[in-house]
């Protein structure tokens, strides 16, 4: 059967070629005919018409065979630079991944997990862990405006900003500020990155936090929200001069902090589960012995399922989760 196939597909072009060919010559040599009858000439006189005829065809074939040779060279070399691009932004995406820190899973007093998952192969989302001394841990989550290649281009900035003025001060107002200062004299404003900038002390358990225009964050205390963890300032990098005022909340043992970026919350925003109801299920599964890092996974997984914003069917955004339990030497 398939030598039949085979024979088929060669036949048939050939078949088809010869057809086309018979009928161009018959077409031609009626049309002839018909244009000497018409102007009453001699058929000696006007031998020239098929010559020009043919001289006619010629050209036309050789023009579509240049601009066929032409468009598959463009072709080429729009294929050679998208294999390039392509190769600069797996480089790009393994780059920002390196910027991402490998957070401890413990330190004295805490347990800790943080995952992002980016919209396309290069993110917006931004996450770092520093810890000064034995009894001081600073985080930061943060969410450049925009998405791709721009929105990339500003985290190498924010995060050796994050760590240069962590070294400096441990408090989260000054770093906000800090950071956001160099950012607008870099960026004049775009783009700019929402942040929650945080503290934490084992020594009384405490929090120490600047929310820097992103979404609010939760504290779960036996299964239900405390405290918030809500806006108190505006996006790092926006204006050319921002103050910032942090908020402290003493920590408990068997507390969770959850923070999180938009594409979190915007994906779970018009959904048939809530986000409080999966931190919920989250910490009744930390109650049983589950790791933080798992509820990292309840969330991304929810909004992977979650539908988005309303009204935009297209939507999708870089998803990023950090997550803290306290212990009992806290």
């Amino acid at each position: 059967m398939e030598s039949q196939v085979a024979g088929r597909v060669v036949f048939r072009p050939a078949a088809v070629a010869a057809v086309a060919g018979l009928a161009v010559f018959v077409v031609g040599t009626a049309g002839e005919s018909l244009i000497i009858r018409a102007v009453h000439g001699d058929r000696r006189e006007l031998e020239w018409l098929s010559d020009a005829v043919v001289s006619m065809a010629v050209t036309g074939l050789t023009y579509l065979w240049l601009h066929l040779r032409a468009s598959r060279m463009r072709v080429l070399t729009l294929r050679q630079e998208q294999v390039a691009i392509n190769e600069q932004l797996r480089l790009a995406a393994e780059i920002q991944r390196g910027l991402l820190p490998d957070v401890p899973q413990v330190t004295p007093g805490f347990r800790w997990a943080a995952r992002m998952v980016p919209a396309s192969r290069i993110g917006g989302d931004f996450y770092d862990f520093l810890q000064p001394t034995a009894g001081t841990v600073v985080a930061i989550l943060g969410d450049v405006s925009g998405k791709g290649i721009p929105a990339a281009l500003i985290l190498s900035s924010l995060k050796t900003l994050f760590r240069m003025f962590a070294r400096e001060t441990v408090d989260p107002a000054a770093i906000a500020e800090g950071i956001s200062a160099a950012l607008h004299e870099e960026y004049a404003g775009m783009p700019y990155a929402t942040a929650i900038v945080a503290r934490f002390e084992t020594a009384p358990g405490r929090l120490s936090y600047v929310n820097a225009g992103h979404p609010a964050g939760y504290l779960l205390r036996n299964g239900t929200v405390t405290a918030p963890f809500e806006s108190g300032g505006r996006p790092l990098g926006l204006l050319p001069k921002a103050d910032y005022r942090a908020t402290d909340v003493d920590l408990s043992p068997g507390d969770i902090g959850v923070l999180v970026t938009d594409g979190i919350t915007e994906a779970l925003e018009a959904g048939p589960i809530t986000l409080g109801q999966v931190l919920g299920a989250s910490w009744l599964r930390l109650a049983a012995g589950r790791s933080p890092a798992e509820i990292c996974e309840d969330l991304l997984r929810a909004a992977a399922a979650g539908p988005g914003p309303a009204g935009a069917p297209e939507w999708q955004d870089d998803r990023t989760v950090f997550v803290f339990a306290v212990e009992a030497g806290a």
